[in-house]
């Protein structure tokens, strides 16, 4: 394999609010999965392996950055996945970089990958690809200016080239990351130009594999105006029941909060909206609800969701900052909701940095919520 300059668990733009994103799943979570607290189905089976919970670890690719800034190795990329079972996870999420993956010659390497997704599927696990980032041969300003015009089409052929490998061996491919923020899509947010995208490669993973699942929106927060727009237009693009507006799942970060603060995730919907260029923006982790109802309504079908990042940061003055404990009492509280929600598939809680869970008041309290 070529040498390639190594991504972190989850590549994201280094602006974002949520700074340093390492990954790292904790104990304390998992402990609430293996006490029966994160059921996937009421009635559902009582073993929380293989796909029996909702939680998803995010995992690094072979060859990319650990969170103690070592370099994941094959070996223990077998050793992480198998641990993800053995703990009860319902699966694993990997980010494919293909800014890392992908040459010149519009040929791409699956081999970090590869490692992982068989192992995934020898347990029964799901297994999340969350796809994103610009070549620097396709854009030379930077990987998080997205590809639109003919770029989407070639970024659509090298995204069909993982389909091609891993097919519905993959649960869910996510397209981009959070595409309503400026700090993920640089030239400025776009629904029109996300619904080229996703219409682009939506077309060429149907040409190598009918039956894979395109996961779209991967929307920063509960954003009800940029996905209106975003329905609106891939409708305008020829997107119907039929087609599936050209996605299968939801992708959503339903982080509850603000500057400087988070929100109690059982604060009702719609109590804590915003304005946007495209309208409002439902900041509460219950407006998942409202905007799974608000997608029903523009285009005719109820989606499953998957969320990929939740959490609260226990860092002062940062994006959805909540003190100690009452943070894990948040997260509790959430992870408990979500339970209760048949329509989604999968969450990763986002651990990194201020976000980290192990060896805080937080991990104690999710500990004694899997113990009642």
């Amino acid at each position: 394999m070529r040498v390639m300059a190594a991504p972190t668990a989850s590549a994201v733009p280094a602006a974002s609010p949520r700074r340093g994103r390492t990954w790292l799943v904790v104990a304390a979570v998992l402990a609430l999965v293996a006490a029966g607290g994160l059921a996937l189905l009421p009635g559902g089976p009582a073993e929380p392996a293989r796909g029996g919970t909702k939680v998803v670890v995010p995992l690094s690719p072979v060859g990319g950055e650990q969170p103690d800034g070592s370099t994941q190795t094959r070996a223990n990329a077998y050793d992480e996945v198998t641990r993800a079972a053995a703990d009860g996870a319902a699966g694993v999420r990997v980010t494919a970089d293909l800014s890392w993956l992908c040459d010149a010659d519009r040929s791409c390497t699956t081999a970090p990958l590869d490692p992982l997704v068989e192992r995934a599927d020898e347990l029964g696990l799901r297994f999340y690809l969350h796809v994103n980032s610009t070549p620097q041969w396709m854009d030379p300003r930077g990987t998080w200016f997205a590809p639109v015009g003919p770029d989407a089409e070639v970024w659509a052929g090298l995204f069909a080239q993982l389909v091609e490998r891993f097919g519905t061996r993959v649960a869910g491919y996510e397209v981009w990351n959070e595409p309503n923020l400026v700090e993920a899509w640089r030239q400025g947010p776009d629904p029109r130009q996300y619904a080229g995208l996703l219409k682009a490669v939506w077309t060429a993973a149907d040409a190598v594999d009918p039956d894979a699942q395109i996961i779209g929106g991967i929307l920063s927060n509960n954003d009800l105006g940029y996905m209106h727009e975003l329905s609106t237009a891939l409708a305008d693009l020829g997107g119907n029941a039929s087609n599936r507006f050209f996605y299968d799942q939801l992708g959503v970060h339903p982080y509850a909060g603000g500057d400087g603060v988070g929100y109690d995730p059982l604060e009702e919907a719609g109590s804590r909206d915003v304005e946007t260029p495209y309208g409002v923006k439902d900041m509460t982790f219950l407006g998942l609800e409202r905007l799974r109802a608000q997608v029903h309504a523009d285009e005719g079908i109820w989606r499953d969701v998957v969320v990929g990042e939740f959490g609260y940061d226990r860092t002062p003055g940062n994006w959805y900052f909540v003190p100690e404990p009452r943070r894990g009492e948040y997260l509790a509280a959430a992870l408990d909701r979500a339970a209760a929600w048949p329509w989604l598939q999968g969450v990763t809680v986002y651990t990194g940095e201020g976000f980290a869970i192990a060896g805080t008041p937080s991990a104690d309290v999710l500990e004694r919520d899997a113990d009642r």
